[in-house]
């Protein structure tokens, strides 16, 4: 074997090598984009489920209300009791219970309604009914209430919320209404809250809560 023979099949050996690590490389860089890939659908995917709002909570919180009752302002207050039930991805089930008293005119009197009914949602958007029961002293009569709204994430850890209302009275005039609210999540399951919610008409009504917000 002379050298010529040598030489060139040392180059052909240092050629073969060089394709075959050129081969190994491109393998490993598709494997690295194909990983990159998969991790950037998880981190999308988690970051899309954290954004995802819960509907099945439970809330307790303090009420103050301001009204007008012929003429005259009241300012009952006492705490509000609501569940909401996801019901699969889309909808969910509501329970609401509010108890308040006050006085008007040197006489003492309650406020309480009662609430139930269910609702749709999407990804940050979400639509109810619930028929209410309003008892006011000794008077009592029925409210059906559709709400229209939408949930933001401001924040890592601020929640903002707001609503329409459309709300139609037993006997007296259809009124309309606005919320808006705040939840600060204080740990995976639980979120401080604060609200304001307005209703305009015979009870020229304004509410303010504040609570804690169980999730599960």
């Amino acid at each position: 074997m002379n050298i010529k023979t040598l030489v060139l099949g040392f180059s052909l050996l240092v050629f073969s090598t060089g394709i075959l690590a050129n081969d190994e490389q491109e393998t490993n860089d598709e494997s690295n984009a194909q990983e990159s890939d998969e991790n950037s659908r998880r981190d999308n995917h988690r970051r899309k489920r954290d954004r995802e709002f819960s509907y099945s909570y439970i809330e307790v919180t303090s009420i103050d209300h301001g009204m007008d009752l012929n003429g005259a302002g009241a300012d009952p207050d006492g705490h509000k009791f609501e569940l909401s039930l996801a019901l699969g991805d889309s909808f969910f089930g509501i329970l609401d219970r509010k108890r308040s008293s006050g006085s008007q005119f040197g006489s003492d009197f309650d406020f309480d309604t009662d609430g139930y009914g269910f609702g749709f949602r999407g990804d940050s958007w979400f639509a109810s009914y619930t028929y209410n029961t309003w008892e006011l002293s000794n008077s009592e009569f029925d409210v059906d209430t559709i709400r229209v709204g939408f949930r933001d994430q401001l924040f890592d850890s601020f929640e903002l919320s707001a609503s329409y209302t459309w709300n139609d009275f037993e006997g007296l005039d259809n009124e309309n209404g606005f919320q808006v609210g705040l939840a600060y999540k204080i740990s995976s399951s639980f979120d401080l809250i604060a609200d304001y919610e307005t209703l305009g008409g015979d009870f020229d009504l304004d509410t303010v809560s504040l609570g804690i917000r169980l999730n599960f």
